[in-house]
């Protein structure tokens, strides 16, 4: 058994990135894969970390009900071709009713949960996603070209991945296809070709034959990536002279966006955005069809102009990554290039220079990425565009700012028919509509690169400055701050948590018909509602257009510009103590604590713990769970994070820890807080950029945590948890964040203040002695009756050992 034992140890699972195409297994879990993690684990391998022995079933209990059998499939790679056989020689002899020699026992009770063990082939090769993505195209053109996106599998050996890249064109050749684009990334291990194939053939991958669909070379054949933005057809409104700023001084940009080429004449955006080309160029991009990425950088430098907010003083860096092809009316990923060589140059540009030349945003601290793969619907696996994401994290110490994505498909409500409908009461149809939402959440899941760890991943609330909504139009939520209709929900990698937050995304309106399969709603956008930001104008040129929108892009967007603010506070912070903003290492790991920290589900999360299910006390951590898919960590309050109150002080800390560590802080509380019966609130956010292995299942390289002396989370009788999403929840990510409130008086005696511990665990063998960067934030409030300076108190008890 050492042999096996040597492969399960070197080997690959649920993953089959690093697998070679002559050693790669398939085996097909019958029932909860839990089971089958147990029973191998009884053989005493170890090759299934926390990631997976702790995690929830894939498939929820409410969800199980309505299926036969449940089947999961595994990956495992060999490290030599004897151990595969040697393998399927003993599962042969298990299917053909032998019994087990001596050793092997505990192999046949792990056999007793699999209904297959096979090589790699086309089943695995082409996703149904893949199949119908084919059949949508043949069904649209059937005489028309399919371009696909084709995966190699990975070879460490340059000399092996120049030879994959030609047997592949020598299969495309023998079907008269073709490369497109060729992208290799060797730190995430990745090499991808987007190819050209007839209809003929691609019609053969869609049934999973033919020589495209069985090339060895091929790991895997997915849809090209698409994303694409249709502007509104309103015509908007124009800018008062009044409304124009002139000789404002403005800093260096801290923050760039990877999005369409903005309108940079606009009078809203002129000297404040500056434009760096890397693929996408202008003359690609007329002016009249620059629309998202200028709403981006519009909402982003001066917020939704009609809830009238400051402009930034800081300028912004954009690298374009959408085109506008002719004879189409949108802007789109270019249909000739990868995008992840899109957004790998893009960022590559900015922090290291391309091609021996100079980086063009060195001082780029946040990035906002309001694009997403519409094709590329998160499922189980990282993406390898969330796999990119992560790992320029941690490469370039930057923070990803990432739209959870749109979904605008219809879904059932429970109404009969529309006249139903339009019959109930106001309450009645926002009950049903956030009941038909929350059933329907298995369609509605996060668009890839949403699923990335070490980014903030921002959905869309409800919410907007546009005052009244129009009379005779369908507003779903008036009187509730819900996420809009169309906002993707979470969970992400190993069900973490996911969006992290939630923002004004703008309001949509809810569109209603009655259909075969019954009465079907989906969200909609009217010109009258969603986000005010500057917009070309293609009928007359001028530069004072503004329209609005919605959607998970413009919630992004603001976050990235609280996250410009929260940047310029630590600035401040840092000049007091005579340090520079460029040589904070972990800027951006303070900065996504900082944005968490103020979050809370506050209304939104009371309205739907009253009406989502399962209904009941007992089943409140089923309910919660499906509260945090929506909501994440909450709505953040940013000026609760950037100012300061004398009943109110928020202190951060940053390190690097590695495996087994414990740091130690002590947070001094004021007598205030102990004798009061008035509200006290201590909120605990820690955030760290762990390592990423792109190919294991331990993909999350280490895992942090928030502790008390006892190593648990019971810090004080004074205050205790609020309607927020479960601790198992947040352990599954890169981020804990922890409110706690009470009102009644309650001892502490700790001379040396509250014990809160940071606490690491490696959870993948290679990065046992790695550093991981962390940023803790601690706020202490108490109510504003109470009179007490704790401002004042606790900032002169800290000072000397701590940021304040």
């Amino acid at each position: 058994m050492d042999l096996l034992r040597q492969s399960f140890a070197n080997g690959n699972v649920q993953d089959p990135t690093f697998a070679s195409p002559d050693r790669a297994l398939v085996f097909e879990v019958i029932g909860p894969i839990e089971k089958f993690v147990e029973a191998v684990e009884r053989i005493g391998f170890e090759w299934l970390t926390e990631d997976y022995a702790n995690a929830e079933p894939a498939v929820a209990e409410a969800e199980k009900a309505d299926e036969e059998v449940v089947t999961s499939l595994m990956y495992l790679t060999m490290p030599t071709a004897a151990g595969v056989d040697r393998l399927l020689a003993m599962w042969n002899r298990y299917i053909g009713g032998r019994a087990a020699k001596d050793g092997e026992g505990e192999w046949w009770k792990v056999f007793g949960y699999l209904s297959a063990i096979r090589p790699w082939n086309a089943t695995d090769r082409v996703a149904p996603a893949t199949q119908a993505f084919i059949g949508r195209q043949l069904e649209r053109n059937p005489a028309q070209p399919v371009r696909l996106e084709v995966d190699l599998w990975f070879r460490g050996d340059p000399l092996l991945r120049a030879g994959a890249r030609e047997g592949l064109q020598t299969v495309l050749n023998g079907v008269g296809g073709r490369i497109v684009d060729f992208v290799n990334i060797d730190p995430i291990r990745y090499q991808v070709a987007l190819v050209e194939v007839p209809a003929e053939e691609a019609g053969q991958v869609e049934s999973r034959s033919g020589v495209v669909a069985n090339a060895d070379q091929i790991m895997s054949i997915r849809p090209q990536s698409f994303y694409g933005s249709a502007p509104s057809e309103d015509r908007g409104e124009f800018l008062a002279e009044q409304e124009l700023e002139e000789g404002v001084e403005l800093r260096p940009a801290v923050a760039a966006i990877l999005d369409g080429y903005p309108m940079s004449n606009h009078q809203l955006l002129a000297g404040r955005v500056e434009v760096e080309e890397v693929d996408i160029t202008a003359a690609t991009v007329p002016v009249d069809r620059r629309y998202h990425g200028t709403a981006i950088a519009s909402l982003i430098l001066h917020g939704d102009l009609a809830a009238g907010d400051e402009p930034l003083s800081r300028k912004l860096k954009a690298v374009p990554i959408l085109a506008a092809p002719q004879g189409l009316a949108d802007e789109r990923l270019d249909s000739d290039y990868l995008p992840i060589g899109l957004i790998y140059r893009a960022v590559k540009s900015l922090k290291e220079g391309l091609d021996g030349r100079e980086p063009t945003g060195p001082g780029v601290i946040i990035i906002n990425h309001s694009i997403c793969d519409a094709e590329g619907a998160f499922v189980t696996r990282p993406s390898v565009w969330a796999r990119l994401l992560d790992w320029m994290s941690t490469e370039y110490g930057v923070l990803f700012v990432v739209s959870a994505g749109n979904i605008p498909r219809e879904f059932l409500t429970s109404f009969p028919d529309d006249a139903a409908y339009l019959a109930a009461t106001p309450i009645e149809r926002q009950a049903a509509t956030m009941l038909s939402v929350e059933a329907t959440k298995g369609i509605r899941g996060l668009l890839s690169p949403a699923e990335a760890m070490g980014a903030i991943t921002v959905g869309a609330l409800h919410v907007d400055a546009a005052g009244m909504c129009p009379i005779g139009v369908e507003d779903p939520f008036p009187e509730i701050a819900v996420t809009n209709l169309g906002s993707a929900i979470g969970p992400g990698i190993n069900r973490a948590l996911k969006p992290d937050l939630v923002e004004a995304g703008g309001r949509q309106i809810a569109r209603t018909s009655d259909t075969p399969s019954g009465h079907v709603l989906w969200p909609a956008s009217v010109a009258a509602l969603g986000q005010k930001a500057a917009a070309p104008d293609p009928l007359a040129g001028s530069s004072s257009r503004t329209l609005r929108s919605t959607g998970t892009s413009n919630a992004a967007a603001l976050v990235t510009r609280a996250g410009i603010r929260i940047v310029d506070a630590l600035e401040e912070t840092l000049a007091e103590e005579g340090a520079s903003l460029a040589t904070f290492d972990r800027a951006a790991t303070a900065t996504r604590a900082l944005l968490v920290h103020s979050s809370a589900w506050r209304t939104h999360g009371a309205v739907l713990e009253s009406i989502y299910p399962p209904p009941g006390s007992a089943q409140w951590r089923k309910r919660r769970g499906s509260i945090t898919k929506f909501l994440g960590f909450g709505r953040p309050d940013f000026e609760r994070v950037i100012s300061g109150e004398s009943n109110r002080i928020t202190l951060l800390a940053d390190d690097v820890i590695s495996n087994e560590q414990l740091h130690e802080y002590r947070v001094p509380i004021p007598a205030s807080m102990i004798k009061s019966r008035e509200l006290r609130r201590i909120v605990m956010t820690l955030a760290w950029s762990p390592p990423f292995h792109p190919t294991s299942i331990a993909y999350r390289g280490a895992t942090l945590d928030i502790v008390d002396q006892q190593g648990k989370r019971k810090f004080w009788r004074g205050v205790k948890s609020v309607l927020q999403p479960h601790p198992d929840d947040m352990r599954r990510g890169t981020i804990m964040h922890l409110v706690l409130e009470g009102e009644t008086s309650s001892a502490f005696t700790d001379a040396q203040g509250l014990f809160v511990g940071v606490q690491a665990r490696a959870l993948n063998a290679s990065f046992r002695d790695a550093d991981i960067s962390y940023a803790l934030a601690i706020t202490l409030e108490i109510a504003a009756t109470v009179e007490e300076d704790i401002y004042a108190t606790i900032a002169q008890a800290v000072r000397p050992r701590a940021r304040v």
